[in-house]
């Protein structure tokens, strides 16, 4: 019974066990109830064959001493109305005696109770065939009769009355004896009823609490064992094998679907650490082997996960494209330092002539002091150098124009550079957040996010130095202009001077002086040109040193962003 308990559901165990307990329970009562119907049954016979007949004989006793009493009274009388009252009395204990009989004789169910209340009829019949004689002598007046009455009812009633109460007393005896037997039955049959009612209810009581352990203990020990896998499930052990449970019931169910969802948890959890252990690799390139099993709300982090790896291989991605951006920029911002350094050095070597020919302007004045007479041959030649030397001073000045907006292109560039590096910043922050947010898979990437932000921090900085200093250029740069423009207009003033020192000979005397000290302003004009010239030389030579570090850090960060393998954004 136990082993079918067993292999039943945990609903119908409880169900028959609750059965077998409820019915030796009303087993146990119902033997109780029927051993009470029997012991009231006995008891009710106990009390109408044998305790009422006893009462009902006593009674009967007690009415045949009235009857005797009442014979006496007739033959012991001697006016006539005492003895018919007598009599009266007397038929009415006989009448009362014979009901009394009636009634024992109904309740004499016992061979011995029928044959003493056989003797008690005999012994009556006799006493009355006497009584009879007693009466018939006695109940007139007549003394002589009388007395022969009382004789008669000395010699020969009283022992035949002896007899019939002999024969009462012993059908008294029977019944008492009979009652007693019953009562020792009945006490033994109770005592022997309530043995078996307390065995059989020690029985139940015992089975009832053998099938209550064998059910709990069913259903507590596996539960047991499922909670404590469980409590090692809840520690991160998924590994390790649930218990096997034989019976087919609920804890058996429970622990299938336990065990169901715990391998789909392990593949899901399998599944993400390969994911994430490629990502954590530089592998963006890699995609989940079991989206099916990603449901409900295993889908979430599946888009999650999903989300994770396009944002950060885009993120990467457009990383990438900006420091390509940050390299060709670089290699044109290199470039384009070199070439303002060396029209800058041309610029120099311009200017240190054109200041060789100032010089030389300014003793040939010094000369023509002296020599008005050749002045003018001199002054033609001097307008010829002057005319050249305008020219040469508007090709500076277009040179100059031209460092401008090289310098102002340089601007351009580096402002890109900058909103570079400010986005590979933003992106590097993104990306360390998404690697905070893989927690342990994204420490490794959480590193190169900060060494992306490190080197576009480095970027930056380089950019404003390089912005910085570009601006100082274009300061002096446009100095450089400024001064080339009033040396342009010297210089036009030297041709037109020299023109009418040709057309006015005369006055180039008067003129020497002044054109001598306006030649010494424009030397002076072209030292500070020349003092811009050289300090845009230097300042384009830092330039193309700092574009060749931009382009070297840009060269790292490409050789960085090609540890990963990105995704193909096409």
């Amino acid at each position: 019974m136990i082993k079918k308990l067993q292999k039943m559901r945990i609903q119908k165990r409880l169900k028959t066990s609750s059965a077998y307990t409820l019915g030796l329970a009303g087993f146990a009562t119902l033997l109780a109830i029927v051993v009470m119907i029997i012991l009231i049954n006995r008891y009710n016979y106990t009390l109408t064959y044998y305790a009422f007949p006893q009462g009902d004989i006593a009674l009967a006793m007690n009415e045949y001493g009235e009857v005797r009493s009442a014979t006496r009274a007739i033959i012991g009388y001697d006016d006539q109305s005492s003895i018919d009252q007598a009599k009266k009395q007397h038929d009415e204990a006989v009448s009362n005696l014979e009901q009394l009989l009636k009634t024992v004789e109904k309740t004499m169910v016992t061979k011995e109770g029928k044959d003493g209340l056989t003797a008690i009829r005999t012994a009556l019949d006799k006493y009355y065939a006497v009584e009879e004689k007693v009466i018939e002598l006695g109940s007139s007046t007549d003394a002589a009769l009388s007395s022969q009455a009382q004789k008669m009812a000395l010699n020969d009633m009283t022992p035949v009355y002896d007899a019939g109460d002999e024969a009462f007393r012993a059908l008294m005896d029977v019944n008492v004896q009979k009652g007693d037997s019953q009562q020792d039955y009945l006490l033994t049959l109770a005592i022997i009823l309530i043995i078996v009612i307390v065995v059989l209810i020690v029985v139940a009581f015992l089975i009832s609490t053998k099938l209550s352990s064998v059910t709990a203990k069913g259903i507590v020990a596996p539960m047991e064992q499922l909670i404590s896998r469980l409590d090692a499930f809840s520690q991160g052990d998924i590994t390790s094998p649930f218990p096997e449970f034989h019976q087919e019931d609920e804890i058996a169910d429970m622990a299938k679907a336990v065990h169901s969802t715990t391998v789909k948890i392990q593949l899901i959890i399998d599944d993400l650490s390969h994911v994430l252990g490629e990502m954590a690799n530089g592998n963006f390139n890699i995609s989940s082997s079991c989206e099916e099993e990603y449901v409900g709300d295993f889908k979430a982090l599946y888009d999650a996960t999903s989300q994770m790896n396009h944002q950060v291989g885009v993120a990467l991605g457009d990383v990438k494209d900006a420091s390509d951006m940050v390299s060709i920029g670089a290699t044109n911002l290199a470039e384009a330092s070199q070439a303002l350094a060396e029209g800058a050095t041309d610029q120099a070597a311009s200017v240190e002539e054109l200041q060789a020919m100032i010089s030389e302007i300014t003793s040939a004045l010094s000369k023509t002091a002296g020599e008005v007479n050749a002045a003018y041959d001199k002054a033609r030649e001097c307008a010829d150098e002057a005319q050249k030397s305008h020219g040469e001073m508007e090709v500076l000045m277009k040179a100059m124009a031209k460092i401008n907006e090289t310098s102002q292109k340089i601007v351009n560039i580096i402002a890109e550079i900058e909103d570079i590096a400010s986005q590979t910043n933003l992106l590097s922050l993104n990306a360390a957040i998404e690697a905070a947010r893989a927690g342990d898979a994204g420490k490794g990437f959480a590193v190169v996010a900060d060494q992306i932000r490190n080197l576009a921090d480095q970027s930056a900085k380089s950019a404003v130095n390089t912005r910085h200093l570009i601006e100082e250029s274009i300061n002096e740069v446009e100095v450089g202009n400024q001064a080339a423009t009033r040396t342009s207009e010297v210089l036009m003033d030297v041709v037109n001077s020299i023109q009418a020192i040709a057309d006015t000979s005369k006055i180039l005397s008067e003129m020497t002086t002044q054109e001598a000290e306006s030649i010494e302003q424009a030397d002076q004009g072209i030292t500070r040109i020349s003092e811009v010239v050289q300090s845009n030389s230097a300042t384009a030579e830092e330039t193309s040193a700092t574009s060749e570090e931009l382009s070297a850090q840009a060269v790292g960060m490409d050789e960085i962003i090609g540890q990963f393998e990105l995704r193909d954004r096409k």
